[in-house]
């Protein structure tokens, strides 16, 4: 008797415990996370990875080493101007185009059924395609008590999605616990709206930073790593052999490494920049679209344009002005800037303080990526 008492008990349970898995698993069978490598990725209401059509989407976000601090060898650098996406590893590049809702490569080659989506102004990518398409990177979808952890890794991955999924219980767990506070207040009216005025991230003027690698690249990109900003760096052909250490650093950090072309011929500044991908290749691992012609014409431009290289085209040079205050007075609202800079110990002073203006709620300060020049 007392045998099947304790059977009895065993299984009452079980049941139970069957019960509540069957119920959490129920509860967070649409709750998605992200990490990369050994990196818990902060998951919100408005980039939590999702499913559309059976393939599953992530931010974009997870591939950029801006906002991982993680450089996978693939990266994805986003444009609000042209409202593009470019993935590229240094070798391979696609562009996913919201507007035209399709990728292409940089050949202008359509790739068939492959788009990105956009959901509460996030753009999301398809992780699987991309995966595959570049082969460097792979990713893993694991049920865990709190939802479905996706994780992107590389080589540089240490622990096993076990071993991983074991070691980051807790922030899983917090990160869950956060989730659900954030969507109960966007859906409780009862919550009070913030006090605080918001401020609008499209009021101001739209900034690129491109810089004239010089004796004070080092701090300034240190300054703009700081502000959790990121620029162009632009080297000559002749720099890159010497500069390997700082362009390996400026690339892990995520700032652009750009070409800085000497030719007076389109023909010149083509076997420059051939030159320069494949010293950058070798350096870094590290891809070049934009290239600086500042000795051709316009129309000279715009034929190595047509060979494949985003040209930059400066419309403010910093070394015109004597101050910050000058440097942002000059500032157009009514189109993009892309002001030009010497990375020169004369000018630190001026730009560091410009740097710290510009990185404010006022400006919309970006990274120049070759679909937005």
């Amino acid at each position: 008797m007392n045998v099947l008492r304790r059977v009895s008990a065993v299984l009452v349970c079980t049941a139970l415990l069957l019960g509540i898995a069957a119920s959490a698993s129920s509860s967070t069978s649409g709750i998605y996370f992200m990490a990369v490598n050994e990196k818990i990725h902060e998951m919100t209401p408005e980039n939590m990875p999702m499913v559309v059509g059976g393939v599953l989407y992530v931010p974009y976000t997870l591939l950029s080493i801006r906002d991982t601090g993680i450089n996978l060898g693939v990266s994805a650098q986003y444009s609000t101007t042209r409202r593009t996406v470019l993935v590229s590893n240094g070798h391979l590049a696609v562009t996913f185009n919201l507007q035209a809702n399709n990728a292409y490569d940089p050949q202008g080659n359509v790739m068939a059924g492959v788009r990105a989506v956009v959901r509460n102004s996030m753009v999301f990518l398809p992780i699987a395609w991309i995966c595959a398409h570049f082969g460097e990177i792979s990713y893993t979808a694991s049920r865990t008590p709190y939802g479905t952890l996706v994780r992107v890794t590389n080589d540089a991955a240490i622990l096993n999605d076990a071993a991983f999924i074991d070691a980051a219980n807790g922030i899983l767990r917090d990160n869950l616990i956060s989730y659900q506070q954030a969507v109960s207040q966007q859906e409780d009216p009862s919550v009070e709206p913030s006090s605080e005025p918001t401020v609008q991230p499209d009021s101001g003027p739209i900034v690129y930073l491109g810089f004239l690698t010089g004796t004070a690249a080092e701090p300034i990109a240190q300054q703009l790593e700081s502000l959790n900003q990121r620029a162009v760096f632009f080297f000559s052909v002749q720099q890159l052999p010497e500069s390997d250490d700082l362009v390996r650093r400026l690339v892990g950090a995520g700032h652009t490494v750009a070409l800085d072309l000497s030719g007076s011929t389109v023909s010149d500044c083509v076997q420059q920049a051939r030159e320069g991908s494949r010293l950058l290749s070798d350096i870094a691992r590290c891809p070049v679209y934009i290239v600086r012609a500042n000795n051709l014409t316009e129309d000279a431009r715009a034929q190595l344009a047509q060979e494949g290289w985003a040209v930059w085209a400066p419309t403010l040079w910093a070394g015109d002005v004597s101050s910050a205050s000058q440097l942002l007075a000059q500032l157009s609202y009514s189109q993009p800037n892309y002001v030009e800079a010497a990375c020169e110990t004369q000018y630190q002073s001026m730009l560091t303080s410009a740097l710290r203006s510009l990185a404010g709620s006022e400006y919309r300060l970006y990274q120049a990526v070759p679909s937005a020049l």
